[in-house]
């Protein structure tokens, strides 16, 4: 029988998220990723999206997916419309 030993980090905000025992991928799928940027809560770090350079990466994605190791991202602010930017 497996013991879990829930780890705990905390975030920069003060908040807490619960750490994995292995490390998942969070996956975008898009036409465009240089839209995107994600912030490590945790370090502040900040990455952008780029195109993807290296040619022997969809072996390495298929392998990552069929080992159920891809994460999932929610939303947490729904895109505004011109009127609402100011």
């Amino acid at each position: 029988m497996k013991t879990w030993i829930i780890k705990i980090r905390k975030l920069l905000n003060g908040s807490t998220v619960s750490e994995f025992d292995e490390a998942v991928d969070l996956i975008i799928h898009t036409k465009a990723p240089g839209k995107y940027k994600i912030i490590d809560l945790e370090t502040g770090e900040e990455y952008v999206g780029s195109e993807i350079k290296n040619e022997s990466f969809a072996p390495v994605l298929i392998e990552k997916v069929n080992r159920g190791k891809i994460g999932q991202w929610i939303k947490i602010k729904a895109k505004q419309s011109i009127d609402q930017v100011e």
